[in-house]
């Protein structure tokens, strides 16, 4: 026997690695990725929940897939028929033998195969439907589509031209090539220093993907709080609506204050024709009166007065006030009179009274 084949069976043989990564490229898989690795995903989170029915949902729909997960509790069927479709794209089995998996038996393998950081029991996968341990396997669901996710982007045609290559690229081929090349020539030094130049390469590849997806996850934080801000804020059409409705209440209020303004103009305009036919009327009464004073006046001034004519009406008037004052005299001399027989005319019926007094007392005596 070889000095080099007596290593195969170590348990630290670096060929365990090589046969691990052979067996990869042959299914077309990956190691878990850095969000399997995190021990925190909260699966009872419903936020959590809600965006990873999203995911597989979207995934589901984008492979045309005649089922999907319906929120908030799945059929046991679409799980099932979820498991089977992911196991089949991520290349367990062919689509043709995708009938003889078992979910129960095989999902677990699969699951432990690429660590995943979500163990589900066998019991779990028997009854699936079961609200206490949904949970779990939605989350177990989520993560192997995010590796359905991560292979079918780097099986792309764009990611192919990159120098990120996925493990089925020539580069894995040739490191397979030159690490059994060592091997068969019992070059166990060179196996390991190829072993670490590739793992390095695989950590830097990794830790850039890391990376990569970690600025993708602030990128999508960004967008969705863009979105939701989007979303609460109001739309640019409402805000033209609104700013239209205020405009035309603006524009309604001003033909009220217009019409307003209108119907008094011609309230004035009929009062103004008004005072102006009052004015009218005024100025022809003032005319006429003017006219009158000036008739008055030029028959004033075309009377003549001499001085017998001024005594005989100084005499005159003096009669008058002698005869005035004589009927004045003679008002009060019969006004006196007049109360004299007032009181001669009370005393007398004051007497009468008495008189009657008596009379009717006699008559009753």
């Amino acid at each position: 026997m070889r000095p080099g084949t007596g290593r195969r069976g170590t348990t630290n043989n670096p060929r365990d690695s090589d046969a691990s990564f052979s067996s990869m490229s042959t299914t077309n898989q990956r190691p878990s990725s850095s969000i399997g690795r995190n021990p925190s995903i909260p699966i009872n989170d419903k936020s959590y929940q809600i965006h990873a029915l999203r995911t597989i949902n979207s995934y589901l729909s984008s492979n045309s897939a005649p089922f999907y997960l319906k929120p908030p509790l799945p059929s046991a069927k679409d799980i099932t028929s979820t498991l089977r479709f992911i196991l089949v794209r991520l290349g367990y089995v062919d689509a043709s033998s995708s009938s003889t998996i078992k979910i129960d038996e095989d999902v677990p393998i699969f699951l432990n195969f690429l660590k995943c950081p979500i163990k589900v029991t066998k019991s779990v996968l028997k009854t699936p439907g079961i609200p206490h341990s949904w949970p779990t396997l939605l989350a177990a669901i989520h993560w192997l589509v995010q590796c359905c996710l991560y292979n079918d982007h780097i099986g792309s045609s764009t990611m192919t031209a990159t120098p990120t290559r996925s493990l089925t690229d020539s580069k894995l081929y040739d490191y397979t090539l030159r690490s059994y090349i060592h091997f068969m020539s019992n070059e166990d030094d060179e196996v390991d220093a190829l072993d670490n130049a590739f793992r390095e390469k695989l950590e830097s590849q990794r830790d850039s993907a890391e990376n990569k997806v970690k600025l993708l996850l602030e990128e999508v934080s960004e967008l969705e709080k863009k979105i939701e801000s989007l979303r609460s804020a109001p739309s640019a059409r409402d805000v033209l609506e609104k700013e239209k409705s205020m405009l035309e209440e603006d524009v309604k209020k001003f033909h009220a204050i217009i019409n307003e303004c209108t119907s008094r103009i011609e309230n004035v305009d009929k009062e103004l024709k008004d005072k102006e036919k009052e004015l009218e009327v005024k100025v022809e009464v003032s005319r006429r009166i003017c006219e009158e004073n000036d008739e008055l006046k030029r028959s004033i001034e075309a009377q003549t007065f001499n001085m017998r004519d001024a005594d005989r009406m100084k005499k005159e008037l003096q009669a008058i006030e002698r005869d005035i004052t004589e009927a004045e005299a003679g008002r009060s001399a019969w006004e006196e009179k007049t109360w004299d027989l007032d009181s001669k005319i009370s005393h007398k019926l004051k007497e009468l009274e008495n008189l009657s007094i008596e009379c009717n007392q006699a008559i009753r005596r």
